[in-house]
């Protein structure tokens, strides 16, 4: 070969060299870039979870106190309070709290022990709270002469360490579940029940008031608590009480030769 020939092979062979060391260079490049993007996407997903789950739980409004904490608050809130007025303990209680302020006028027929100054102011504030909550209303409003009335604090003391070792149980078992019976519909419902079991407590039945006051304690738990199942166990309960009264009358009354079809 001629020294023109190698010399014009040297010039053309030399670029490609150059070319496949340049193209070689070029590789670890890419892979650097690749792995850049293949280290990179799991940390913005990881970023992305762990930013997700941040902002589920800053989505998540804060428990509302539980109804036993409620109940201590009254009386711990108000240390120099010898009488309660009815108005004290509904704003104490909240004005919105349909479910917690049933359960607490119900604890003076729910509880074993006489209670003087409450089991006068139970029939009617159940019937109006449940009125009102059947008719969809926001917020309570009691009457004024209700409003005014006072519970001694011993004894409305006396209620709540009676209720609350129970109370604290129902709540540590008690969980959302069976949404469809706490919707705006079934409250509603639930309301004029609640309405007709007021009622029957007001019938002079002495002894009979209890189960429909313990129907009420357990659908308003079962409604400030979310638990669709203990708000069916209170209907149940609440509609075997109602049997139970009803075939108590019936009984009296047929005893007694009243109505019912007699002459």
């Amino acid at each position: 070969m001629s020294a023109s020939a190698a010399f014009t092979s040297t010039i053309l062979d030399g670029p490609k060299v150059k070319t496949k060391k340049s193209a070689v260079r070029k590789q670890p490049v890419k892979r650097t870039v690749n792995r850049e993007k293949a280290s990179a996407g799991p940390a913005v997903r990881t970023k992305t979870r762990t930013g997700t789950r941040s902002s589920d739980k800053n989505l998540l409004s804060p428990r509302r106190p539980r109804t036993s904490q409620i109940l201590r608050e009254i009386l711990a809130k108000n240390p120099d309070v010898e009488n309660f007025t009815v108005d004290t303990i509904v704003n104490s209680i909240g004005e919105t709290s349909f479910g917690t302020s049933l359960m607490f006028f119900a604890i003076p027929e729910v509880v074993p022990i006489p209670v003087p100054g409450l089991a006068a102011i139970v029939v009617i504030p159940t019937a109006v709270i449940s009125g009102q909550m059947a008719a969809g209303h926001k917020q309570i409003r009691l009457p004024k002469f209700i409003l005014k009335k006072t519970v001694p604090r011993k004894a409305l003391a006396a209620a709540i360490r009676a209720i609350l070792p129970l109370l604290e149980k129902a709540e540590k078992v008690s969980k959302p579940r069976w949404r469809w019976a706490t919707t705006p519909l079934a409250k509603r419902l639930l309301g004029v029940f609640i309405f007709i079991l007021a009622l029957s407590i007001a019938f002079p039945m002495p002894g009979f008031n209890m189960p429909q006051a313990i129907s009420t304690f357990i659908i308003a738990l079962g409604l400030v608590e979310d638990d669709g199942i203990l708000v069916a166990a209170g209907v149940i309960a609440g509609l075997a009480s109602l049997a139970l009264l009803g075939g108590v009358v019936f009984g009296l009354f047929s005893f007694l030769g009243l109505g019912f079809g007699r002459p």
